[in-house]
């Protein structure tokens, strides 16, 4: 039903009614007043700590309230040290007195309100900062601030959009559909177009009360660190800076606005089809304004409520979470169920883009080149690869250097990238306890006491290597090294600020991952996407992380990486689009998915990776074939026993022979031709293993229509009309590629030859 719209300005008398009561935050908002201070509207903590200085009573009243409540829990913690109620020693003493002491915590935080309840949300991801415990009671941290009243909503709404726009606006409830404590959401449709509508109204006031929190939290949180964590690397004020940022900038609701429109845009210009299997919803943006957003209602079921076709559900979540990542540059960050719907054909549509983290272009070069190596198992580049990202501080880089710290980091991330959350890496570890098992064993070894606490320790430590492997296991030797790393540089690795929201979106993917398959894996499902990033982006940082991976040692390519890559573009291919899973199943009558998508990249009239490695490869079989059959023909002339070895036989056996004659036909072949054709032949790699190269890129990627390297043929031998149509329309489409692309061949070719020839010209001044 519709409303009378008041007129005149808007009243803010009764914004402190608040449904149900009044609670400390909401009144806070609401002093504020109609306006909201300009001053505020982008984060600056030295103009928010000025803006509150001119306001004194309000930053001491809720300046001591805060101090008062985090004071007294700190004081907990501070007397738990000092009289030894978290022993270091007792693993189960130490779990019950964290989850009682983060119960507390947590019932501070829903008193004080909003910001510090998203506060706790971001460090409960942030197991480098918590202990297990904290990790566990924060996650569940859900705010208690009651709605505001409907009628203020609706009068917000007049003021924000005026009287002829908000009067588009027809309610279908009187009451919000969905609330949370900085605004709530309602059920409308546009009387002008009679679409139906969500109506998103922020909180009054939601502004200052906010940004008075956060220079609030910026003066406390440092100082809590440290009295927590006395050694630790992290920049306590930095990190509260990069979540004050986004914390008030996810109040402005025309930047949600521009975020969602170009994901939307981005994925309307991709080239493959994980553009068509997610989407944001349309903001209507004449009905929208800094505190409205008015988007297109969707209809769907929570991610985690999908059923049957949840492992392709999460593989295109993934892979649009990956393209914000490494493409867009702007990343969703509170990618939690209610935010991800799944619509009746199967889409994917991610809601509330409030709260984004923006990735720069080195980050994205250098997360590239780090997901590269750990899919592909180059673990052994991957302690660099954290230091280019920003994990390691600029003081600690030489401990990079230490080969124990490489090895550590390795053994760390194989384990990691192996899937199954917390029991796979147990797995990969060599731990073949269960969970059971593991209680009862931790149990048996804190019985054990030394002399002292460092001796207990070690005696401790002993005991768990040989209870679970023995003293040459893999747990034993990553326990040296780190003992080793640590005890000669303290510690080396801090999660970077920017790096956190990252880490928390993909942690929450991975929990929605695990939840429907227990052996899930975030990094090998982050294959197929990355594989068809590197075999068909053209910037420079994907052609050297491409580069990297195929060809380890700088020559010659890797069969096993050539097909793992094969493998996953068809992969991804057949999963984003619903005709390839059909195709899959056997449903389709048309060309498979998998090939129309590896022909489109492979003959781009514009180049591309994929095709800059076949023709390299191709260059590489055709020179080698040539080379060597040459020699095989002329070897045909000089074999033993034929007239050219006979003439020379005779000549040495001649008188003339003694003298110093020029060299027989015969010595020429021996001792110049066959050499060096049978360098040009190997160099840069045989053909044997050139043709298993282009057989792996050809057939196994962009060739098969079935299971990812399987040898059945892509195309049947008695075409259909379909097939045969979808066949023409396919060859007409990549004419124009496929003739540009000889002539790149043709330069390949040329390229190839003068690399054989000035490397056996090489290798032959080398031997001499």
């Amino acid at each position: 039903p519709s409303f009378p719209l008041p007129p005149g300005p808007m009243a803010f008398e009764s914004l402190n009614e608040v449904d149900g009561g009044s609670d400390e935050w909401s009144r806070l908002a609401a002093e504020e007043g109609e306006e909201e201070p300009e001053e505020l509207k982008i984060y600056d903590p030295e103009v928010a700590k000025s803006y509150f200085l001119r306001r004194p009573s309000r930053l001491i009243r809720r300046g001591w309230r805060s101090s008062l409540l985090l004071g007294a829990w700190s004081a907990k913690l501070i007397m738990d040290a000092k009289l030894g109620r978290r022993p270091q020693d007792d693993e189960e003493k130490k779990l019950a007195l964290d989850c009682a002491r983060a119960s507390e915590l947590k019932e501070i935080l829903i008193k004080l309100g909003p910001t510090y309840v998203k506060l706790g949300q971001v460090l409960s991801s942030r197991q480098d900062l918590l202990p297990a415990g904290y990790v566990q009671t924060l996650q569940a941290l859900q705010d208690q601030v009651p709605p505001f009243s409907d009628s203020i909503a609706r009068r917000m709404v007049s003021r924000e959009l005026g009287p002829s726009a908000a009067s588009r606006i027809e309610y279908i409830k009187e009451s919000p559909v969905a609330s949370a404590s900085l605004g709530q959401v309602y059920e409308c449709v546009d009387r002008e177009t009679g679409a139906r509508v969500a109506v998103k109204v922020q909180r009054p006031g939601a502004l200052a009360a906010v940004s008075l929190d956060v220079a609030i939290i910026r003066l406390l949180g440092p100082i809590l660190y440290k009295i927590n964590d006395p050694e630790g690397n992290l920049d306590a004020k930095g990190l509260v800076d990069e979540w004050g940022k986004r914390f008030v900038d996810e109040l402005d609701y025309t930047l949600e606005a521009r975020n969602a429109a170009e994901f939307q845009k981005a994925m309307d210009e991709r080239r493959d089809a994980l553009g068509d299997s997610v989407f944001a919803p349309k903001v209507e943006r004449g009905l929208s304004s800094r505190r409205i957003l008015t988007a297109e209602w969707v209809v769907g079921r929570r991610i985690d409520a999908v059923g049957t076709s949840s492992g392709r559900i999460c593989a295109i979540t993934l892979a649009a979470y990956l393209a914000m990542l490494l493409e867009t540059g702007c990343l969703h960050v509170d990618p939690h169920p209610g935010n991800l719907l799944v619509t009746d054909d199967d889409r994917v549509c991610i809601l509330d883009w409030g709260l984004v983290t923006t990735v720069t272009k080195a980050q994205q070069e250098a997360i590239l080149e780090f997901i590269a190596h750990l899919v592909s198992g180059n673990f052994d580049k991957i302690d660099k690869d954290l230091a280019t990202m920003g994990f390691v501080p600029p003081e600690k880089i030489n401990a990079l250097n230490d080969a124990k710290l490489t090895r550590a980091i390795g053994v760390l991330f194989e384990a990691a990238a192996a899937g199954g959350g917390a029991t796979g890496f147990r797995k990969e570890l060599g731990f073949t306890q269960s969970d059971e098992e593991l209680r009862a064993l931790g149990k048996d070894i804190r019985k054990i006491k030394g002399k002292n606490k460092k001796e207990t320790e070690l005696l401790r430590r002993d005991a768990f290597i040989e209870m679970t492997g023995g003293s040459n296991s893999k747990v034993a030797q990553l326990s040296r090294d780190l003992e080793a790393t640590q005890k000669a540089y303290g510690n080396i690795f801090t999660i970077p600020s920017y790096f956190a929201y990252i880490l928390r979106a993909f942690s929450v993917l991975e929990g929605i991952g695990l939840a429907s398959d227990g052996e899930y894996s975030l990094a090998q499902e982050a294959f197929p996407f990355v594989a068809r990033r590197l075999l068909t982006d053209r910037s420079e940082s994907s052609r050297r992380a491409l580069f990297q991976l195929l060809y380890k040692d700088g020559t010659r390519m890797s069969v096993e990486k050539a097909k793992q890559l094969a493998e996953a573009f068809s992969t991804y291919s057949v999963t984003m689009s619903p005709h390839g899973v059909a195709a899959e199943e056997g449903n389709s009558t048309g060309l498979p998915v998998a090939v129309k998508e590896g022909l489109r990249v492979a003959f781009d009239p514009e180049g591309g990776p994929l095709q800059d490695v076949i023709f390299k490869e191709a260059a590489r079989l055709a020179g080698a074939t040539a080379a060597s059959a040459l020699e095989g023909s002329l070897a045909l002339a000089f074999e033993e026993g034929g007239l050219l070895e006979r003439q020379h036989s005779l000549q040495k056996a001649s008188p003339l022979g003694e003298l110093p004659l020029p060299p027989t036909p015969f010595e020429v072949w021996q001792g110049v031709v066959q050499p060096a054709l049978e360098s040009v032949a190997s160099a840069g790699g045989t053909d044997e293993d050139a043709t298993e190269i282009v057989r792996i890129l050809s057939e196994a990627a962009p060739m098969t229509g079935g299971e990812p390297g399987s040898s059945t043929p892509a195309l049947p031998e008695l075409p259909s009309p379909e097939v045969a149509r979808e066949a023409l329309d396919l060859a007409i489409e990549l004419a124009p590629g496929i003739a540009v692309s000889a002539a790149r061949f043709g330069s390949s070719l040329l390229a190839d030859a003068a690399d054989r020839v000035g490397s056996a010209v090489t290798e032959r001044q080398e031997n001499q």
